[in-house]
């Protein structure tokens, strides 16, 4: 997994340091960092798409960001984009091979369009279901929600979703030890 070479040094740009995500989200476990699985095998695709919007709606947002890897045609990625008038940035296009395509969207003061969460989330859980407007992806969405801690979820397939508690202070000590 790779969001680039980002490097930040205060805390309300955590949203935007890649390294620091990556390695979040590339381990299980971190100390100091609370992480929730919600694996939701045994529901339908409504149902899982229904739960997972739900539990992002429940957090206020004060700013957030999702980050998008695709394996899918950059033109396929752009037309769902532009459907729901999201503004975003390719930082790296597909180019029909392993290492996949990343857009980042960045959203400040407003809840997150639930329209295009509803279409991303039922076309990329259908993605494990062969639906035929399934899209293969994997979304990142990173919220600060003006407390003392970020709130992470990897989306990972239709299995469910991690969602991790980033504290404030945590992610200090690690800028001061790089």
């Amino acid at each position: 997994m790779s969001f680039g070479n980002t490097i930040i040094v205060n805390m309300k740009e955590l949203l935007t340091d890649d390294i620091y995500l990556k390695k979040v989200f590339a381990r299980r476990i971190k100390r100091g960092i609370a992480r929730y699985c919600c694996i939701m095998d045994y529901m339908s695709r409504p149902q899982k798409v229904k739960h997972t919007i739900k539990r992002l709606s429940e957090i206020p947002v004060k700013r957030a960001r999702i980050i998008i890897q695709y394996w899918e045609d950059d033109n396929k990625m752009a037309k769902l984009l532009k459907r729901h008038n999201i503004v975003y940035r390719v930082t790296r296009e597909y180019k029909n091979g392993a290492t996949p395509g990343l857009i980042d969207i960045t959203i400040s003061n407003e809840q997150i369009n639930r329209k295009f969460l509803k279409e991303l989330l039922s076309r990329h859980y259908g993605h494990d279901f062969s639906a035929n407007n399934a899209i293969d992806i994997i979304p990142f969405v990173i919220i600060d929600a003006g407390g003392d801690e970020i709130i992470a979820f990897h989306l990972y397939d239709d299995r469910g979703f991690y969602e991790y508690y980033i504290p404030n202070a945590l992610y200090q000590q690690s800028i001061r030890q790089r």
